[in-house]
Parts: C-alpha cells; structure tokens; sequence
C-alpha cells in the first residue's frame, strides 16, 4: 500500500509511485450512526471489522470516512487511553491489510464525537485539548500509508442554539442560546475595527449612529437583509473566525504528520432551498487554502419537505431531477479552487421508509440505485471521487442513514452495490480531466450572504446555463 498524493496536475490523485487512484468507497465501517450511537471503537470488534473491509474490497472500493471516536483514545489530562489506542492500530492495519484506505474524522473532546456546538464555539480550552489530540494521535500515524487524509471535523457549522438535530447535550435551547452567542461574538467589535479603523468610516458606509464597535448587531442565524453590509459582514466574520479555527487544527496535523493530507468534510455551504445558516463560519470559500482538497456533500432534504421542489426520487427523467443535479454540478464548479473536487459524502436511501427534515416514503432499492447511478454520471467530468453515506445501513438512524447503505447493515448487497463495483471500475486508475468551463458567471458574496431570492435566482441561472449546454466556472466577488 502505497501514500497518497494530490499529482503534479492539481486534479488527479496518485500514489506515491505515481499510480493513479480516486476515492471511491462509503461513511463509517460499521452499521451505527456516530451522532447517536457513538463509534465502534465503544465496542471494537477486530474481526467483524476484518469482515466489512473485506466485503468492500472485494467490490473495488477502497476508501472509508471514519469517525475516529476521539473519547475512546485519548484523555487531555493523561493522553492516550491503551486500549482505545491498541484498537486503532488494529483498526489501521486492516485497512491496510484489504487495501482500503482511511479519512479519519476528528471529533469533540468530552462531547459528541460527531458534533458538539458548545465545543466547537470554544476557542479556549476546547480549542487546545483538540490541538494537542491531532499532535499526539496524527504523530502516531505520521507516514502510515492507510491513511488517504485526515478530516478535522465533518461538517462544522457555528450554531447559536441547539436543536433536535444537533443538540450537543441535555441542556435546554435556551440556556445553549445565551451561552453560545457571547462566544461566537466575541471577535465581532474587533473584526469591525480592524476593517473599518474608525467608528465614522463604519457609520458612514452602514448609514448608521452607532456609538461604539460593541453596539453593532450581528446574527449568527440567517436573517434576510437584501445587501445590508452589516448583515454581510457578520457572515464575512464568522468565516474569519472559523479560519482561524481550522487553521490552528491544520497547524498541529501537519507539525505532527508532514507529508499526510488534511481536509474538513463540508456542507454545501449553498445549495438550493437550503437553510443559508448551514457551515456558517466554514465555508469552502473562505477555508479552501487549508486544505489539499474540496469536499461538499449534496442531499435533496430541502428538496423532498412539503412545498419544496420535490424529491428528485419522485421525477428520475424529468425537471426536478435535473434541476437538482445541475445544482450539484454548480457546487463543484463554484468549490473548485485549483486542487481536487471530492463528493465526500451523498446519497439518498432505498429498501424502506426513511425521514429527512420531515418523514420520507418508502423508496426501493433500485430506485436509490438509479438516483445514484445518474448523479455520479453527471458529476463525474466536475469531481474527482465519491463517497457515500452510508457503506452500510443504520437501521438505528432517524435519518436516510437507515437504508442509505451500499450494503445492508450485515454486509448483503443491495441494488446500490452494483452501481458502486461499476463505478469503481470506471474511475480507479484512469487519468481525469476537468470539465473546462464554457462561459463564466459571476455572483455577489454580499447577495447570497443577505438575500434568498438572490441564492435561488444565482440557482435558476446556473441551471439554465447547463441546460443550453455550457458549462460554466463560477466566482464569487
């Protein structure tokens, strides 16, 4: 087994020997989703594990996204836990052993090892136990050859309150509410000094009598203020201080392990009908330079929820369907930055009920199948590797966890799994060239940062761009 690169041509992965490879391959080894259930480094079982890595490799796969479970491995009073530590290195040597290689996902110590808002929004002591984690652990693992990339986090997003869906604890929206804001605005009087220098400057430009930087409102949530500067450069903010963030993670990862890639699992940080709030503070747009590539991943929830446009599930061969995978094709074109393009995580689910946002029907297994089948086509000249969510089914999920899999939650195929050996084939070795873009389209950050109606027009324009037959590169400005 061989490391591996970004090759000399910015788009191609290589090993080390310069054998061409892409990511292709599944989210998390096991059958248990890691917001709710934890990892399976809880209950590690060397055998299964040796089972499941054998299952994909004898498919063609050859990646796997897995959460690390920061909390069964190391302690920031008294470092490394053996036993958490002995799984790992049994874990790694697996993969190793079926050629499959590893994106391991960093979590949040002393809280959830998938999300943890509370955590994330601490830039003190939650920010130092994180960094002298990735310093011991990746140093642990410096040159190993399973590992494709370290993950700093999946899909970090700064929150002012909690929810159903990323509650970080037991404590009430509320309380999460009032102890979240202080911290993510802490740097906002500071951040509006330094770009502005003086209060008049600032009042002049915002049409505003503030008396002092600390009286300038900022929304950690979305609110719609169609080109309002001071609603713009709250979001312009939030992307400074996740910079910094990510920065200090990528600093300790690459002084532990120099050589090895890094990359953060992204939201679509915009994607049509979706809440603009998702990856606040994180976008790809703002982050890109930290990383050896891009990641964005694309699901229809806001598609499928009542009055929306509708779940492309329902409309294989019409509008809505191509609707969403041109907007698909836009996030690529626009999260492409000089390096390669990775669809991290994706899918939908097929084999039952399901629920996204709001409760989903019963889909089969070939129509999942058919749905992946197309959109991995038509992404396939914008990104360089797909991931699916999840490699097995999580029947404990509430959400298309449940039957999103590959393979079942035991390891059978599903009708997805052909779709996957397919793909394997037709991108693994093979040099990829990007689709070179035809016509240029240009957008206001300020816009999209302020105004819905401005992000759904910037979609319908990206769509009917792909459907006269062009393919456009997209900037932001």
């Amino acid at each position: 087994m061989k490391k591996v690169r970004v090759a000399a041509d910015r788009w191609n992965f290589e090993t080390e020997d310069g054998a061409l490879i892409s990511p292709v391959g599944g989210n998390m080894l096991n059958d248990e989703h890691p917001y709710n259930n934890g990892t399976l480094f809880r209950h590690f079982d060397a055998a299964e594990c040796d089972r499941r890595f054998g299952i994909m490799a004898e498919l063609g796969l050859n990646c796997v996204r897995q959460a690390i479970g920061v909390n069964e491995v190391f302690d920031p009073a008294t470092g490394f836990k053996a036993e958490g530590l002995k799984n790992w290195d049994t874990f790694i040597s697996l993969a190793e052993k079926h050629g499959i290689y590893l994106m391991p996902v960093g979590g949040y110590l002393g809280g959830n090892d998938w999300f943890d808002a509370e955590r994330l929004s601490d830039n003190g002591k939650a920010a130092d136990d994180s960094a002298a984690f990735w310093t011991a652990f990746c140093g642990h693992f410096k040159n190993h050859p399973a590992i494709w990339a370290w993950d700093i986090r999946n899909e970090l997003m700064y929150v002012a309150k909690q929810s159903a869906s990323f509650a970080a604890n037991d404590s009430s929206a509320a309380q999460n509410e009032m102890s979240l804001e202080p911290m993510l605005k802490s740097g906002w009087p500071a951040f509006l000094e330094a770009k502005y220098g003086t209060l008049e400057t600032m009042n002049r430009l915002y049409a505003s009598a503030y008396q002092r930087f600390e009286d300038v409102p900022g929304s950690v949530m979305f609110i719609e203020k169609p080109f309002d500067l001071c609603a713009g450069d709250f979001r312009y903010y939030l992307n400074e201080r996740g910079y910094r963030w990510c920065k200090r993670e990528c600093e300790a990862i690459r002084a532990a392990a120099p050589g090895q890639m890094i990359v953060s699992g992204n939201n679509t940080w915009a994607s049509p009908d979706q809440d603009l709030f998702l990856s606040n503070g994180f976008h790809n747009y703002a982050l890109e330079d930290l990383f050896d590539f891009v990641t964005f991943h694309p699901y229809p929830a806001w598609e499928a929820v009542p009055g929306g446009r509708g779940d492309p599930l329902d409309d294989l061969d019409g509008p809505v369907m191509r609707y969403w995978v041109n907007c698909c094709i836009g996030n690529a074109r626009f999260d492409y930055y000089g390096k390669p393009v990775v669809v991290q995580e994706f899918g939908w689910y097929g084999g039952g009920e399901s629920a996204f946002l709001n409760k989903l029907p019963y889909r089969s297994e070939e129509e999942h199948a058919d749905y992946t089948r197309r959109l991995t086509e038509a992404l396939m000249p914008h990104v360089n590797g797909f991931v699916n969510w999840p490699t097995f089914d999580m029947p404990r999920a509430t959400d298309i966890s449940n039957h999103g899999g590959i393979f079942t939650h035991d390891g059978r195929p599903k009708a997805l799994t052909k779709v996957y050996k397919d793909l394997a084939l037709k991108v693994n070795g093979k040099r990829h060239v990007r689709a070179r873009g035809t016509t240029l389209l240009t957008f206001s950050l300020l816009g999209i940062y302020t105004c819905r109606k401005y992000q759904d027009d910037m979609w319908d324009r990206v769509h009917e761009v792909l459907c006269d037959g062009e393919v456009p590169d997209i900037r932001f400005v």
